[in-house]
């Protein structure tokens, strides 16, 4: 990625709002602290960390003023604040702007309208009475369906594919390779085979969402599948058809949510969790790696396991069962006599 210029550290003071205690040096980026480069500031947060700043590559650092530790090196004294590292890749990597420019390449229907200050890349396809918003950016190979409408300040990765009808908010980042607004999984199953349910619904992403790469989300047989505002989905994400998904959730990767169900707010689903059809989840809720949701979950909590039970619970009965087999052969020694 494109970096700045090297910086001071009285510039980067002044933009975290701290105080630059020892020499005002140039640094030329930030780095992690267990694996530093060159010539880089580093972010202190845990005191666990304080022999790392031994290494000579770390020139600078950044310290939260809860840590009281003295540090020889130069460093800012800030703030505890979650945002920090923000902060610092922000100046460090700023995002690069873009030129606007539609590509000769690129296939518009005459129906189809583009907003002002937009980029459309090389081989992107727009379909009938399609409509872009101002400032987007639409990388090469996008295919964008009949009657979508994008809002403005999107931006497409390659190869994403946007089924017809669909909506897409304002803000919305679509990584590479994501499919949006493929047919739900819906069949009737006869003796003689399955029936496919037409599906002519559509999806619909709220505003300042952002969807990794190669995930799917299906249209709805009938009326919307939506992604609330503000949500955040991972790569390789399976999301079924007439699924409502609150605000601000989390989704992490290889999440598998069957058809019609009702995801609250600020829901957080961790790794690999599977959500069976028709499912309700209360907002706040947090379900943990691989557990398998077959029923409503009506009250917030922690949640663990396959079929999910609380978190808790779920711990309390993993140690007993390590100790399983060894009761086993009690219990028979006391049925037999022995």
């Amino acid at each position: 990625m494109e970096q700045q210029k090297e910086v001071t550290l009285s510039y980067l003071a002044e933009k975290l709002g701290g105080t630059l205690v020892g020499e005002d040096l140039t640094v030329k980026t930030i780095s992690s602290i267990e694996e530093p480069v060159d010539s880089s500031v580093v972010v202190l947060t845990n005191r666990k960390y304080l022999n790392l700043l031994k290494d000579e590559r770390i020139k600078a650092v950044v310290v939260y003023d809860t840590i009281k530790e003295k540090i020889e090196k130069p460093h800012i004294i800030v703030k505890e604040d979650k945002l920090i590292l923000v902060k610092l890749l922000n100046i460090f990597y700023p995002e690069k702007s873009f030129t606007p420019y539609i590509s000769s390449n690129a296939s518009i229907n005459v129906s189809a309208k583009v907003g002002v200050d937009c980029f459309i890349g090389d081989f992107v396809s727009i379909g009938e009475h399609s409509e872009i918003g101002d400032n987007s950016y639409i990388s090469s190979g996008v295919k964008i369906g009949n009657y979508v409408r994008i809002g403005k300040n999107v931006k497409i990765y390659p190869n994403v594919v946007i089924y017809d009808g669909s909506v897409i908010g304002d803000n919305v980042i679509i990584h590479a390779g994501a499919i949006i607004g493929a047919d739900g999984f819906g069949y009737v199953n006869l003796p003689n085979g399955h029936v496919k349910i037409r599906q002519v619904g559509n999806v619909i992403i709220e505003d300042d969402v952002e969807i990794g790469a190669n995930t799917c989300i299906d249209r709805a047989a009938l009326g919307s599948t939506i992604i609330g505002n503000g949500t955040k989905i991972d790569n390789l994400v399976q999301i079924g058809h007439n699924t409502k998904i609150g605000k601000n959730c989390i989704i992490v990767s290889q999440v598998g949510i069957a058809g019609s169900c009702k995801i609250g707010d600020y829901v957080i689903l961790a790794g690999q969790v599977g959500i069976a059809d028709h499912v309700k989840i209360a907002d706040g809720t947090i379900i943990m790696a691989q557990a398998g949701v077959m029923s409503d979950i009506e009250e917030k909590g922690v949640y663990l396991g396959s079929p999910v039970m609380d978190a808790r619970l779920f711990m309390k009965n993993s140690a007993v069962f390590k100790e399983l087999y060894e009761m086993k052969k009690t219990l028979s020694k006391i049925v037999e006599g022995k």
